[in-house]
């Protein structure tokens, strides 16, 4: 007997020993090191009691997804999300592993407590406004640290190369196609294009060869540093050290004897010297074919080609230049009108029947027939003697370059198509002027008596028809003020306006005249948007897991209907059961550092979260992560591979 109830009290002791130390395990790894989510700890404790359900709920004062319980462990402050100040979120700053919080600069401080957490002399709140990156001290890794390539004055960040990118953040300072990061293993300045100041810039003086920069001088100073190699011994306008890189000799003017020197063969370009002749030899070295009589860029033998006269600057003489004429493109010469005639052999370009020389004197287009694009030929409207300049409206400018030739406010081209005269004001003349009587829509012409002929055209047309109908008030009114107004101090604009005021009390009388409208509306700007798409294949009885996608390096998107539609779908589905929890996984394209990419998925799925707390989703119903650049479902060297792979992932927890 008494050995039975010895071994009864020691199986007795073996199970409070095994419940202790289960009870204490939980406790360490659920409560103390948090991982278990809720719904784990919800199915530990007995499913009948609600009240032991909702003592394991975890707060968050601040909601910014941390609760307080880990927010006093790591030491930041539980009634305010971004403790430090900076801009970013304690949860972003914090990272996965609360028991190894992110500490960028490894100085003792974690980023959630730290105001510069790259230590890179810039605060991150500051980083954060000027674009720079908070947890790198180099952004652009030209190995220059932000701070130095800010300045001391970061209302204005440094910006040497004026293209509109501070230094922080442009690989090329100077914008010489060397990097900074090269020009500091050079030696050349990478705030100079032209670091010696001799008038050649540092990529120039280079060479091709950055392992191999040019010394033409053998002296041991690389051209781009040294100012006497640059000498021009031949006194052709071509350094020495750009003769180097061509060829030419830097002793003889004319390197190949031709009678031109080197410096006009070579052109304006000394990265591409001309060859004109197409044949590999660039023209200051080929002495076989590259002569230019007539001195207009263009050789004897090209000449010859193209029928041109080689002795003569201007073949046609047309006042322009052979090498005008020809065109950019000496392989497709320019024939303007398509008569197969070359415009350099062509004395009327437009084939308008004016000789070109004369419209370049009188101002008119000699490479277009209309010059004013108004419907009348260039020469119909000059008339028909050429030594008196037609300008029918007297503003100064002839009819051929004016689009209003009578200056009525109506185009010429528009009186054409409408059958208005373009050289008279008062087509109908019934003292009311063309642009008073088209009313405020030209492709709608006024009639207001409705007889099939438009009023501009129409000489016995509104007065006699209002006056008819016993409304001639409005329209008596205008009338008078245009038979008492001088034509020339009229304003076509306020003029529109009470004839269009007219025109609408006229139809307040129930005539058949049209309401004219005015409303201008903008077109609807392209915005940055969110869409969603469903999850095919992983439909669920709660609800429609579903892919947001974000537009490019947004983190704050423009919300759409059919985002909002789901996402109040998603919270009526939540409401039903304290048990419905949901995740959002962040996710981003591979543009941009690793780490950034990883914040930016955090931020991407806290901008969802704020949504959905905000129409109504219980805050502890929901977790979140960020996998960054790490799960990709496309090609990032695509356009639209990137757009679906800038996405938050929404799905339940089961």
């Amino acid at each position: 007997m008494k050995n039975s109830s010895l071994k009864l009290s020691i199986l007795l002791v073996l199970i409070a020993s095994a419940l202790w130390f289960s009870g204490s395990w939980w406790y360490y790894t659920c409560k103390i090191k948090k991982i278990c989510e809720n719904k784990t700890i919800v199915q530990q404790v007995n499913s009948n009691s609600p009240a032991n359900i909702e003592t394991f709920r975890l707060v968050d004062s601040d909601g910014d997804g941390l609760s307080d319980e880990e927010e006093n462990k790591i030491g930041t402050d539980i009634l305010l999300s971004d403790t430090d100040g900076d801009s970013i979120p304690d949860n972003e700053e914090v990272g996965t592993n609360l028991f190894n919080p992110l500490d960028t600069d490894k100085d003792g401080v974690i980023d959630a407590l730290d105001l510069d957490d790259d230590n890179d002399g810039i605060s991150t709140l500051l980083e954060e406004k000027i674009g720079t990156s908070s947890l790198l001290a180099d952004t652009d890794d030209d190995g220059i640290g932000d701070v130095d390539e800010v300045g001391t004055d970061t209302s204005k960040p440094l910006d040497s190369d004026g293209d509109g990118i501070i230094n922080a953040l442009d690989t090329d300072d100077d914008d010489d196609a060397l990097e900074t990061s090269t020009e500091l293993l050079l030696g050349t300045n990478p705030l100079l294009a032209d670091s010696d100041g001799d008038g050649i810039s540092d990529n120039d003086e280079i060479g091709d060869l950055l392992d191999k920069p040019l010394d033409t001088d053998i002296d041991g100073t690389i051209d781009a540093l040294d100012t006497k190699d640059d000498l021009d011994q031949d006194g052709d306008g071509l350094s020495d050290t750009i003769e180097a890189l061509l060829n030419t000799d830097p002793t003889k003017s004319d390197t190949d004897g031709d009678g031109i020197s080197d410096a006009k063969e070579v052109g304006a370009n000394t990265k591409k010297p001309l060859d004109s002749d197409m044949d590999g030899i660039i023209d200051a070295l080929d002495i076989i074919d590259d002569k230019d009589s007539d001195s207009d860029s263009l050789t004897d033998i090209q000449e010859e080609k193209l029928a041109s006269n080689p002795t003569s600057e201007d073949s046609d003489n047309d006042g322009i230049n052979d090498d005008e004429e020809i065109g950019s493109n000496i392989n497709a010469p320019l024939d303007t009108d398509n008569d197969g005639i070359l415009n350099l052999n062509d004395p009327d370009d437009d084939n308008d029947g004016l000789n070109t020389l004369y419209e370049i004197k009188i101002g008119t287009n000699p490479l277009s027939r209309d010059t004013d694009n108004d419907g009348i030929n260039d020469k119909d409207e000059l008339g028909k003697n050429e030594t008196v300049l037609i300008d029918t409206d007297n503003d100064g400018k002839i009819n051929p370059v004016d689009d209003d030739d009578d200056g009525d406010g109506l185009l010429t081209s528009l009186e054409l198509s409408i059958g208005s005269n373009p050289l008279n004001t008062d087509t109908d003349m019934d003292g009311i002027r063309d642009d008073l009587e088209i009313g405020e829509d030209a492709k709608n012409p006024i009639d207001i008596d409705q007889d099939g002929i438009i009023d501009i055209l129409d000489d016995f047309n509104d007065v006699h028809y209002a006056e008819s109908k016993t409304q001639s008030e409005a329209v008596n009114k205008l009338i008078s003020s245009e038979l008492t107004t001088s034509q020339n101090t009229i304003e076509a604009t306020n003029d529109k306006e009470v004839l269009a005021a007219t025109k609408v009390d006229v139809k307040s009388e129930n005539s058949n005249i049209k309401n004219i409208s005015h409303k201008n509306t903008d077109k609807d700007k392209d915005k940055d948007k969110l869409t969603v798409e469903s999850i095919s294949g992983e439909k669920s009885s709660s609800f429609q897991p579903s892919r947001i996608y974000f537009p490019s390096k947004s983190s704050n998107p423009i919300m759409t209907t059919n985002a909002s539609n789901y996402f109040d779908r998603v919270i009526k589905w939540m409401n039903k059961s304290k048990h419905n929890n949901i995740i959002l996984v962040g996710h981003t394209d591979s543009t941009g550092p690793k780490k950034e990419n990883l914040a930016l998925g955090i931020r991407r799925v806290m901008v969802i979260r704020e949504i959905l707390i905000n129409k109504g989703a219980p805050i502890n119903q929901i977790d979140i992560m960020s996998r960054g650049e790490s799960e990709p479902l496309f090609d990032n060297k695509t356009q639209i591979g990137r757009l679906k792979n800038r996405r938050v992932e929404i799905a339940p927890m089961e």
